[in-house]
């Protein structure tokens, strides 16, 4: 007896593979940027200092930060046009179309002049999409949905080893949550699929980044930095298996562990260019290591709640993502109309990494070209404003992944966010 069947298998692993890259896309699994100045300039922040997200994009740059800084955003987003299409489902459209990120980060100088100490929270990933209402091809409306997040801590040091030179280090923390529905009330005996439903899983993961910041002339600055990979942690869940059709009912697995899921390693240049006194263009190219961290992905299922022998102790799902990597190209200008006041714009350019093959309902097709814009407002001595727009153009493809029950698939989406940030100096 196949309990379960190989096709469950690949669309419970499709399908949450989907989660590390939510319904909110960026470069690959990733956002674009991270605070107001980072999104508005299409994320060319490499060698762009001024903001204490420094610490999670290049902690080199926290030493340009004078005194103690404070910066906090909130951005909420929309995924308009997100949807599936097939023979079964015409035009389905998310059951959650809407999100927020949240940013906060503080840096100060640290017993010296020289050292500048940085930690922040930040939300590295999540969100997911639900389609609550999907006709299958068992003859059942069902639930398709994937649930993920990533919250990242990170901490560091920046040291200004001459006046030209600063250096980086900074670690991160990262927690991951899953929580993945396919079909759950869905049971077919005679193609031997049985619906799925995982809860629960989670775990902290670590690792590191270095940055470098080096002042060329007094109008050009060139950074560079890179990240290890990070290997997220998906334990302790329950996966709930639905057996009704071979009369066993809904049975759970106390103990489900989800391998392989990775944030790649990274490594990325940037070089910014002071032209005028009023106006600064900011470029960078970041490689992301996808085809090195996101491969097989391993669902294990132990302890079942029950001992009736036509159910398996053990659920064992592999899945082959095989993404490609990825060169991320970034372009951002910032004009100062007054002393006060500063607008920005930003393009960021890359190609998807995820193969049409792997595409599902919930892996998302990815961005790959972004509009940004925004402003800063200097209050007064101590306060600041800042807000970015952020704009992914709505695209659609057709999905040929030959493990999802689905003909003539396919899956669209675009998204616009508004960042709106407020800064304290000391």
């Amino acid at each position: 007896m196949k309990l379960p069947s190989p096709r469950t298998g690949a669309l419970l692993l499709s399908a949450t593979s989907a989660l590390l890259n939510p319904a909110w896309a960026g470069n690959g699994l990733n956002v674009t940027g991270i605070g107001a100045q980072s999104l508005a300039m299409g994320s060319a922040d490499i060698a762009v200092p001024g903001s204490t997200t420094a610490v999670v994009l290049n902690p080199a740059n926290l030493t340009q930060i004078p005194g103690s800084r404070f910066d906090g955003s909130i951005e909420p987003f929309t995924t308009f046009g997100y949807h599936h299409s097939d023979d079964l489902n015409v035009n389905q459209t998310t059951d959650q179309p809407y999100g927020a990120l949240l940013n906060s980060s503080y840096s100060t100088k640290l017993f010296r002049p020289d050292l500048t100490f940085g930690i922040g929270m930040f939300v590295a990933g999540g969100a997911g999409s639900e389609y609550e209402d999907m006709k299958t091809v068992f003859g059942t409306t069902d639930e398709y949905s994937a649930i993920f997040g990533v919250t990242k801590l990170a901490a560091g040091i920046g040291w200004q080893v001459t006046p030209r030179l600063s250096l980086g280090l900074a670690l991160n923390a990262s927690y991951a949550s899953l929580r993945q529905k396919l079909y759950p009330k869905t049971s077919d005996a005679a193609s031997a699929f049985y619906g799925l439903r995982l809860d629960g899983a989670d775990g902290v993961s670590y690792n590191g980044r270095v940055g470098l910041l080096y002042q060329v002339t007094d109008t050009v600055k060139i950074g560079a930095t890179y990240a290890t990979v990070n290997k997220l942690k998906l334990e302790g869940g329950e996966l709930s298996v639905n057996y009704t059709a071979i009369d066993q009912g809904v049975v759970r697995y106390g103990d489900a562990t989800v391998k392989g899921f990775a944030l790649p390693e990274d490594f990325g240049v940037g070089i910014a260019w002071q032209a005028t006194p009023t106006v600064l263009i900011a470029t960078e190219v970041t490689w992301l290591n996808w085809s090195g961290s996101a491969n097989n992905i391993t669902l294990d299922a132990r302890s079942p709640g029950s001992t009736d022998p036509a159910v398996p102790a053990t659920v064992q799902l592999v899945q082959a993502l095989n993404f490609r990597d990825q060169l991320v190209f970034a372009l951002g200008m910032a004009y100062d109309t007054s002393p006060e006041t500063r607008v920005m714009v930003g393009i960021n350019l890359a190609r998807n990494p995820i193969p049409n093959a792997n595409v599902t309902p919930t892996i998302n097709l990815t961005q790959e070209m972004e509009l940004n814009a925004g402003f800063r407002r200097i209050l007064s001595k101590h306060w600041e404003i800042s807000s970015a727009l952020q704009f992914q153009p709505g695209k659609s493809e057709a999905a040929r992944n030959p493990a999802q029950p689905f003909t003539n698939a396919r899956d669209g989406y675009g998204v616009f966010a508004v960042l709106v940030e407020v800064s304290r100096r000391w």
